[in-house]
């Protein structure tokens, strides 16, 4: 069903201001895991693959939130917004880099986040580039801007995206006229397409503004409430790794509260465990992806080399460096009746 529903993009395009090739990566190269990964596919239409084969058997509630919870040694007692109040084994949130329930379990935003210098934005446009299934780039070096065009499965549509560079940000991630209105302003002047990609701003669909960030925290869970995905270790865009980290720890996640018989201290602890390691690589490569990205300037720190071995093996540890345990044997994956898991997504 994934491979169904992904982009089939051939590889991608750097250009320069004229359109002119730079350079070329294929989605085959680096045996799929290179620039293009040999499976392309975009976050809406992952999650309705994910949805499709899951929602006979899961609970779904749609356009509702965890507003309050409380927990005790037997569970967690949750009011959502909506008004309903119900009470749960284990909560586990996977709302996103501004998880509210993080917030409200952990402590304040400030305390995780880490902005990494830049800013990412992308919607989609009417395809009136040309554009057949290859990426196409442009990047000036000069101001840490670029401008980015990809196919999607719909060849009559595109997907943009713009990144800047900002050593700060101050806009809220819920204002979407802001956060246009900035991007306006830090994208003018830019070559390329970039002007015509910025005159579908205000008629796309679907809208994305926020910063390049990474989650940190020293734990992932507290009592009956666990963190996944990008709520507990976002590695940031820069990574390329943030699905499958979210894949891999929802697998572990699963799989080690299933074999702790739904022990919430002993599956937390052994779900960290697994991950850990392989977080701390994929936000390492984010980092530094991040860092080769950074304007030049007398106090910028010098840009990554990504031609010495101690990278080659980082790629390695942050693709495979993590085992995924055959957990057919652990009880069964199902909670206990009557006290299912909820998972608060993002909306």
């Amino acid at each position: 069903m994934v491979r169904a529903a992904c982009t089939d993009t051939a590889g991608a395009h750097t250009v320069d201001a004229d359109g002119r090739v730079l350079e070329t990566f294929r989605a085959d190269d680096d045996g799929g895991d290179g620039f293009i990964a040999d499976i392309e596919i975009l976050r809406g239409d992952l999650s309705q693959v994910l949805y499709d084969d899951t929602r006979d058997g899961v609970e779904y509630l749609f356009g509702d939130r965890i507003a309050e919870l409380a927990q005790d040694a037997d569970g967690v007692d949750v009011v959502f917004a909506g008004g309903d109040r119900r009470r749960f084994d284990l909560v586990v949130g996977a709302d996103g880099l501004h998880s509210e329930l993080r917030a409200m379990v952990f402590g304040p935003h400030e305390r995780f986040l880490r902005h990494l210098g830049h800013v990412l934005a992308f919607y989609s446009v009417p395809n009136e580039f040309g554009l057949d299934r290859w990426l196409l780039e442009y990047q000036d070096q000069a101001s840490g801007r670029s401008a980015l065009l990809r196919p999607i499965q719909d060849a009559t549509r595109a997907m943009a995206m713009f990144y800047l560079a900002s050593a700060d940000f101050d806009v809220d991630h819920r204002d979407v006229a802001a956060q246009k209105r900035l991007l306006r302003e830090r994208m003018a002047g830019l070559g390329w397409l970039a002007p015509d990609i910025l005159a579908h701003l205000d008629d796309t669909p679907d809208f994305y503004l926020d910063q390049v960030a990474q989650v940190v925290m020293d734990r992932w869970s507290s009592g009956r409430v666990g963190l996944l995905g990008d709520a507990a270790f976002s590695s940031s865009p820069m990574s390329g790794q943030g699905t499958g980290l979210a894949l891999v720890g929802a697998y572990l996640l699963a799989g080690e509260l299933a074999a702790a018989e739904w022990d919430p201290d002993t599956g937390f602890t052994r779900y960290e465990a697994r991950m850990r390691s392989f977080v701390e690589a994929n936000q390492e490569i984010g980092r530094l992806n991040a860092r080769s990205r950074d304007v030049p300037g007398p106090d910028a720190e010098p840009r990554p080399d990504f031609a010495g071995e101690w990278f080659t093996e980082l790629v390695g540890r942050a693709i495979n460096g993590i085992e995924l345990p055959d957990y057919a044997g652990a009880p069964d994956s199902a909670a206990p009746a009557g006290s299912p898991i909820t998972s608060s997504a993002k909306p």
